[in-house]
């Protein structure tokens, strides 16, 4: 592929009536929630976000309303699906776009046991008659109302996503991305640059590489060898919103960094936001998924993370981390830069500076 082209990095890609930068956080299932979601939008302010996987089905019978519920600041926003057959998927599509959602995105990429089971998810790739009424099926109740866009992967068991592509596409895709991974091959397997160059080269809808996307270097080399639109960001999100943000920087020459006792504040932060979105009890629950990620970082981590797992109120952790912040506040020399700020937490050490 030839190098990068001038301006590439700071160009929009269009999906529909929508004009999007071309990094996107991915959806992860238990991950990119409204919480996360609402704490990205801090640090990048028009990247295109998705909601975590629901089935049609689960869509229109949804009782806590959680996967429904999200914040204005959190547009656009792209809801995500799963589906094996016709049933349920107009009704589905209505309340999602009711809700408000931005766009929708079918999911033929999920490798669980429980999803391909029923012939959702990865499973849809093995199939293709199936795959193509519900694609026609959601295409119909998409048109005119938001766009429709698909999340693949390399493949089921077999690689043809190349065909599948090209599918989606004739039956009004407006957008594709591609985990470039079989689903035995999960996620940590060898990436196939190689499938994304052929589906680049054999469609014209914006293509996003999906996969170990962590840093603008290695988007940088995906882009040499695969000629991609952009590129989503997916567990590199996890206790780390400020990602999608790093990595552009670094595509604009700058360097971005963030200090512990500022990461502290952010993990302080996204419990407060979990427990107004889900209440006391599951709030604390969901922030203990986010919570080992925070802190990976801290001196101490491993016994750290075990003390504060076990705490069994938001009260119980919020005091832990007031202290914990107090004492690395007492240990450490604190340097205040030119940083990037959106609600001040205390003084820290973080800069943002050119390189």
């Amino acid at each position: 592929m030839p190098g990068t082209p001038e301006g590439f990095w700071q160009q929009r890609i269009t999906i529909g009536s929508f004009s999007v930068p071309r990094f996107m956080a991915a959806p992860l299932d238990g991950v990119t929630d409204s919480p996360l979601r609402q704490l990205i939008r801090e640090f990048s302010p028009d990247v295109l976000l998705f909601s975590e996987m629901r089935h049609v089905a689960c869509v229109i019978n949804e009782r806590t309303g959680y996967s429904l519920k999200f914040k204005k600041i959190e547009h656009p926003l792209c809801f995500q699906v799963s589906a094996n057959i016709e049933r349920f998927i107009d009704d589905a599509v209505e309340k999602i776009a009711e809700c408000g959602f931005d766009m929708l995105n079918l999911n033929l990429g999920c490798p669980a046991r429980a999803v391909v089971k029923s012939g959702s998810g990865s499973a849809l790739m093995a199939n293709l008659p199936q795959l193509k009424m519900v694609v026609t099926k959601l295409r119909r109740a998409t048109e005119g109302v938001m766009p429709f866009t698909v999340k693949i992967r390399a493949g089921f068991k077999e690689r043809n996503a190349v065909e599948v592509a090209q599918i989606l596409e004739d039956h009004g895709a407006e957008m594709i991305a591609v985990h470039p991974r079989t689903a035995p091959e999960g996620f940590t397997s060898r990436l196939d640059f190689d499938l994304v160059k052929q589906i680049k080269e054999r469609t014209s809808v914006p293509l996003i590489f999906s996969g170990n996307v962590n840093s603008f270097d290695r988007a940088k080399k995906t882009y040499e060898r695969t000629g991609v639109d952009g590129f989503m960001i997916g567990r590199a999100l996890w206790g780390c919103p400020w990602k999608i943000h790093e990595i552009e920087e670094a595509a604009a020459g700058r360097t971005f960094t963030i200090s512990t006792l500022k990461t502290l504040w952010y993990a302080r932060r996204h419990l407060e936001i979990n427990l107004d979105h889900y209440g006391p009890k599951h709030g604390l629950n969901m922030f203990k998924k986010q919570l080992p990620q925070y802190i990976r970082g801290v001196e101490g981590a491993a016994e750290m993370r075990r003390d504060l797992l076990r705490l069994q109120s938001p009260e119980e952790m919020q005091d832990a981390f007031r202290g914990l912040y107090r004492r690395l506040e007492k240990a450490q020399e604190l340097i205040v830069g030119d940083e990037h700020v959106v609600q001040q937490p205390p003084a820290s050490q973080a800069t943002h500076a050119s390189m």
